[in-house]
């Protein structure tokens, strides 16, 4: 085989995105195509993370106290927001251009006999770059269900599911308790699984998986006090805990990132409640329920499902009437569902189309509903925007299509840079 040069990260880039559809859903070619490589997963410490919705900002709290409390974390989330980049970090700073080549073409080869798919690559390169770097723990969301997912190649600390909602059904199954077991193939002997889910359903499937592993379960205590005033604020094992987002369903994430952290603390990891604190405190993730601007007011926010729509609602009753929302997803999703919940808090709904594979169109969004149709994303917000003022503009759905908005399309309209 000829070894190909990648002259730049831009035809890195294009090679491995083409790449995204290739392989199968399943990870054992790529459990054996690691073992090849010696296992070098199995090098860093780390915690693993999965759930319906709220695993990207869990891992981010805990990355953020993880990192206040003085050591070197590497995260590897999904999809990315701004760059490819972004799904690598260590510190909360992206992986580099000039790494990323180089990886390119050191693994090449490998790639290419393996017939690994973008987010195989990108594991693979997470993994590697973690090692080399020496982070002291490392941080892995999972990208899609839990069993056969790439990241399902490492054995953690801990397991973290988030909490358990309808997606992807086609292929994690079409009910609660099918997508749960999807979920719970994370769960590893002797590592306990940490979970803030609280329908009992899925709770039984998790306890039924932990027992055949000889896996403590762990489940989030009581959240008390919470306060609106100034932010969001709560109790949680006697501390008082202010979040940097107006965002309820963060306080559920956060608090996972807390137990996670008092499970490292019993394991031996040094993190003390100010480094709890402070981390949870410091903590911000783009994309979600985030203000990029104030005059109108603009909210991003990926909410991809229908489980992610209803954790948004009670935030959006709190913004500035009348409240305007410009909302693309998957057509995978369930959109008749998501439509109907956005309609339940204002009538003011456009949806609009993106660019990417998986996208829906107007037409299968739209159905009957009593929604406006706006085929150009960018004229559905430019509309939106004018609309809004005075009031609130929400800009919702799919992650990929607020990556979209996020880099080209709100730049343009608002002409700064976000």
């Amino acid at each position: 085989m000829v070894l190909m040069t990648f002259k730049n990260i831009e035809a890195f880039i294009t090679y491995s995105e083409a790449r995204l559809s290739k392989g199968r859903f399943g990870f054992d070619h790529f459990k054996k195509a690691m073992e090849d490589l010696g296992n070098p997963q199995y090098q860093t410490k780390c915690v693993h993370i999965g759930g319906t919705n709220g695993k990207g900002s869990t891992t981010n709290y805990l990355r953020s106290i993880l990192q206040e409390a003085g050591y070197k974390v590497g995260t590897f989330t999904s999809p990315h927001l701004i760059v490819h980049n972004d799904r690598i970090r260590i510190n909360d700073v992206y992986i580099s251009d000039d790494q990323l080549l180089t990886y390119g073409n050191r693994f090449y080869a490998f790639i290419e006999s393996n017939n690994l798919s973008m987010f195989e690559i990108d594991m693979l390169f997470a993994v590697t770059y973690f090692n080399e770097q020496k982070v002291d723990f490392a941080l892995y969301e999972v990208g899609l269900g839990g069993r056969l997912d790439a990241t399902n190649i490492v054995t953690p600390l801990l397991s973290i599911i988030t909490t358990i909602g309808f997606d992807h059904m086609e292929l994690l199954g079409n009910t609660l308790k099918l997508i749960a077991g999807e979920k719970a193939g994370i769960i590893k002997d002797k590592v306990p699984l940490l979970t803030a889910e609280p329908k009992k359903g899925c709770l039984s499937v998790f306890s039924e998986v932990c027992a055949r592993h000889d896996s403590a379960l762990i489940q989030l205590s009581q959240i008390k006090k919470l306060s609106t005033q100034e932010g969001l604020s709560y109790g949680y094992h006697g501390l008082t805990i202010h979040l940097s987002t107006l965002a309820l369903y963060q306080i559920k994430n956060s608090a996972t990132a807390f137990e996670a952290a008092l499970f490292l603390r019993k394991v031996g990891v040094s993190i003390d409640d100010q480094a709890i604190c402070e981390g949870l405190a410091k903590a911000e993730w783009k994309g979600r329920f985030e203000k990029v601007s104030d005059q109108p007011l603009i909210i991003l926010d990926g909410a991809h499902n229908s489980h992610g729509i209803a954790a948004l609602k009670e935030s959006v009753k709190r913004l500035p009437q009348p409240i305007f929302v410009v909302f693309s997803a998957l057509k995978d999703k369930e959109t008749d569902k998501m439509i109907g919940q956005m309609l339940d808090v204002t009538p003011h709904l456009i949806v609009t189309e993106f660019d990417f594979y998986r996208a829906s169109t107007v037409e299968l969004l739209a159905k009957d509903f009593p929604v406006e149709k706006i085929k150009d994303p960018k004229e559905a917000i430019k509309k939106a925007i004018l609309r809004s003022k005075g009031g609130s503009l929400l800009i919702t759905g799919s992650l990929y299509f607020i990556s979209e908005v996020r880099q080209k399309i709100l730049p343009e309209l608002l002409g700064k840079q976000l």
